[in-house]
């Protein structure tokens, strides 16, 4: 599932080629993945690209909003008007498949006066929605892990109110915002402490550093533009590279790079693979 890197890249990448074109024409192939009338936005402008924990909004010129969720598989492909007899690096289930578009995984066409903008979901889980009010919409997610409510003093806050396991609480989209399985495996790394701990005993010290930490890979997933593991492509077909800077996520039986000595470990909790140096994390 893409998470806050992949999704704040999507939105840099989008800002970048879209903003203020108009759209001409919106194509739903499979009903249930968009929800709301696409005639409302037909003719309307893009004024501006947001992103809200692993939400994307596409803000348009008469107050309405494309609000996107990728959930595991969807992808948001953008072939620019001088590129659209071209083949691309698209499609599924590996970013690296070499088709034409669409492809039996376009669900949604929105046809711009510049370009078009694919939406592809293998497994369909994902959805786009038109919606008047993004705060609304976004009122149940915690602070983003880059603004100033992220604090020490938030973290001390909701992690002493609550027995859950270290990771379990950070993957709490109402109590932090955008992080994922990778990000918070790697955070959890750096920052020296086992994902199986209870939230409630970490000291203050180790709060400290746990922040640190996860404004650190979150940063690094952005600089590298994503994790192109599986599904998760950049709009104009190029694979994000933090896969190749994992720190434990999916490096089960390689050695620790800080120990030298223990192997990286893998254990299923709430039902998602865990990584983890059990010499390091304590």
């Amino acid at each position: 599932m893409p998470e806050l890197p992949e999704v704040e890249t999507i939105k840099r990448f989008l800002e970048q080629t879209i903003l203020d074109s108009q759209i001409q024409r919106v194509e739903i192939f499979k009903d249930r993945l968009f929800v709301g009338d696409p005639d409302l936005i037909v003719n309307e402008r893009i004024k501006s690209i947001y992103r809200r924990a692993k939400l994307l909004f596409i803000s348009l010129s008469k107050s309405k909003h494309l609000m996107i969720h990728l959930k595991m598989t969807g992808q948001i492909v953008w072939m620019p008007n001088k590129q659209s007899d071209e083949k691309r690096l698209f499609g599924h289930p590996m970013p690296s498949l070499l088709v034409d578009l669409p492809s039996k995984y376009t669900h949604i066409i929105i046809t711009l006066n510049t370009g078009i903008l694919y939406y592809n979901d293998q497994r369909q889980f994902g959805w786009i929605k038109v919606v008047d009010d993004i705060g609304k919409e976004t009122a149940k997610y915690g602070p983003e892990p880059f603004s100033s409510a992220f604090s020490e003093q938030y973290l001390n806050e909701i992690f002493s109110n609550t027995s859950r396991q270290i990771k379990t609480v950070l993957l709490d989209q109402r109590k932090i915002a955008g992080l994922g399985n990778i990000y918070t495996n790697d955070a959890l790394y750096l920052a020296n402490i086992n994902p199986l701990r209870k939230a409630n005993i970490l000291s203050s010290v180790e709060i400290k550093k746990l922040r640190k930490s996860i404004i650190k890979v979150l940063t690094h997933g952005i600089k590298h533009q994503g994790s192109s593991q599986k599904n998760y492509i950049i709009p104009d077909g190029r694979r994000g590279k933090y896969q190749e800077h994992f720190k434990v996520y999916q490096q089960v039986g390689q050695k620790c790079n800080k120990c030298k000595k223990a192997e990286i470990v893998k254990i299923k909790q709430g039902g998602r693979s865990t990584f983890f140096c059990p010499q390091c994390q304590k």
